[in-house]
């Protein structure tokens, strides 16, 4: 009886479609391999980007019954699963099962759990035996109440940082710097409190990064967030740019991050903090390639250098080599706001914009379309209409040309406004 090979993708963020796409030519390049997509909802391209998409719940109640559901499919279509790709945090679950249940390269089901609830890495971190010298934990606390948050804000001082345990893209991130702001917030948490809810010290003055690790191959992405009430990212740069000792003590939080939680897994997008005195702290750890292109970013940023086909090799052979990849340049992607809230009525030819600063631009896209609403208060990486690439051997240029170009689109945007405060706050 015949079969197909076949890789499995566990679930992917909407925007990342393009990415599925990516990783479908690699498997059939590589191992003449079709890829199957495992989604929770099936969406209008899944279905040209993959060769066969296959619904199913990837709720942590739902493994077992999820993962006996795939393979009677997988079993009644005479496929052979060769690799798994957990490729978004809710997956990471179902990928752990699969990859387990058939002997593939991955993770545990007890260790993907860290990979989806940020609370469990905090409780690896403060049963770790040992630590780098300049890693500081974060102090991090569950709150299943508005008094019991209220209570917490006033022992942290009256500023804090809450956000859902299990969910990415920066959705439910919060400042809070003042007890009274705590209703606002905890109402504004509902919709994420069945998967609980994490309070944390808010660490000031620092300044973000993420350790990125594709099959042994890592590196430091500098990371820039949004101020104001809600935090999330704007802008990544790979290489971020460092000096030796810094980097070290990134990459040493980072790796450490990543033994608390697992040594087998493919793909990670730890996220660090380095603070004014110089020590680092986990933000949290993603046990997925990191969003906003990073991947991307990287693969132009350095020397014949892959991160895509590194992945697919490991699922299917866990090939893992420790490697540091050689840059030629800095790459950095830019996301772009509405200027106010409304209507998109007019959007600027970005590839123009570019071309009139004698900016190279490497790709510009938006996400939204005319006619779509928009919204000028960025609640989380969703809340952005579009973004900018761009690449430069000199990494001051790129920062300052990233900024000038994102600027003078963002100008060129019009919006109507629905009402006088949407276009006041959005």
């Amino acid at each position: 009886m015949n079969t197909t090979s076949c890789v499995v993708v566990v679930g992917y963020n909407g925007s990342r479609v393009h990415d599925i796409h990516k990783l479908r030519t690699l498997c059939k390049s590589l191992y003449n391999a079709r890829l199957i997509l495992l989604v929770e909802q099936i969406q209008p391209h899944d279905d040209q980007v993959a060769d066969h998409v296959c619904s199913t719940s990837l709720a942590e109640k739902d493994v077992a019954t999820s993962l006996e559901l795939v393979v009677g499919c997988l079993n009644a279509d005479r496929w052979k699963l060769i690799g798994v790709l957990p490729f978004s945090d809710r997956g990471v679950l179902l990928g752990a099962a699969l990859a387990s249940h058939f002997g593939l390269p991955g993770i545990t089901p007890d260790e993907a759990r860290a990979g989806l609830d940020k609370q469990i890495l905090r409780s690896l971190e403060a049963a770790a035996d040992q630590s780098p010298a300049d890693y500081r934990p974060v102090f991090s606390v569950r709150v299943e109440s508005l008094p019991a948050l209220r209570q917490r804000v006033v022992e942290l001082g009256g500023k804090a940082f809450i956000k859902p345990a299990c969910e990415g893209a920066s959705r439910g991130c919060r400042v809070i710097n003042h007890p009274a702001e705590c209703d606002d917030a905890w109402l504004a948490l509902k919709p994420y409190r069945d998967g609980g809810i994490v309070l944390e010290e808010l660490v000031q003055s620092a300044r973000e990064y993420s350790w990125d690790c594709v099959a042994g191959s890592t590196w430091i992405t500098e990371k820039t967030t949004t101020e104001g009430a809600y935090r999330a990212e704007i802008q990544q740069v790979v290489p971020a740019p460092l000096p030796a000792d810094v980097q070290a003590r990134l990459m040493a939080a980072g790796r450490h991050m990543s033994t608390l939680v697992s040594q087998d897994n493919g793909a990670w997008h730890n996220e660090v903090f380095l603070r004014s005195d110089g020590l680092t702290s986990a933000v949290e750890t993603n046990m997925r390639p990191g969003g906003m292109h990073i991947w991307d970013l990287a693969k132009r940023a350095f020397i014949d250098f892959d991160p895509w086909e590194r992945w697919v090799r490991w699922a299917v052979e866990g090939k893992t080599e420790a490697h540091a990849p050689v840059a030629r340049g800095y790459c950095g992607i830019r996301l772009l706001r509405a200027p106010a809230g409304g209507l998109l009525r007019a959007t600027p030819d970005i590839a123009t914009v570019a071309c009139s600063l004698r900016i190279d631009l490497v790709e510009g896209q938006y996400t939204r379309r005319v006619g779509d609403s928009v919204s000028a208060l960025v609640k989380d990486n969703f809340s952005f209409i579009g973004h900018i690439v761009l690449f430069n051997e000199h990494y001051g240029q790129l920062s300052n040309d990233l900024l000038r170009l994102a600027e003078v689109i963002e100008s060129r945007i019009e919006v109507t406004c629905l009402a006088p405060a949407a276009c006041a706050v959005g």
